[in-house]
């Protein structure tokens, strides 16, 4: 079981991920990598995906969609349930700059992290944490090696 903590698409295209695998004694060994090896379209797509859920819960205009490129996802798991919780981190393009706005969500949690009801506004969105495991999966097909098909001939 792979547990993410940290996935981060840097300036220079590079992919940083920092992970948590229970290992046989039922343990987290945590593990962390930088890669320039290109990811899956699907990967990429993941990660776009979450620049919805930053206009939502950063309060913006939903136009503000297009100006949104994320960059990383922060991920923690607390509590006795280890419930996980997530920050979304994003740059916006400004017209009137030559430097993006950086953007970080609240920390929300996927629920409540004690048996008693949350605070709606403590938690993430339904569909934000359905887009959250699909990046994860992604991130785990990365780890993995299953990454951008490579072509072994140039194409002149």
């Amino acid at each position: 079981m792979i547990r993410i903590k940290k996935v981060k698409i840097g300036s220079d295209k590079k992919i940083t991920m920092a992970y948590e695998q229970m290992n046989k004694s039922g343990s987290w060994d945590e593990y962390q990598f930088t890669c320039c090896d290109l990811a899956r379209k699907s990967f990429y797509g993941a990660m776009e995906d979450l620049a919805k859920h930053v206009v939502e819960m950063c309060e913006l205009p939903p136009e503000y969609i297009a100006k949104i490129e994320v960059r990383s996802v922060s991920v923690s798991y607390g509590g006795e349930k280890e419930v996980m919780g997530a920050t979304i981190s994003a740059g916006m393009k400004l017209e009137n700059s030559n430097c993006n706005l950086n953007l970080n969500t609240p920390h929300k949690a996927s629920e409540s992290y004690s048996d008693g009801m949350a605070d709606d506004k403590q938690l993430l969105p339904a569909n934000c944490i359905v887009d959250l495991k699909a990046l994860y999966a992604e991130c785990e097909l990365y780890i993995n090696g299953d990454r951008a098909q490579q072509s072994l001939f140039s194409v002149a």
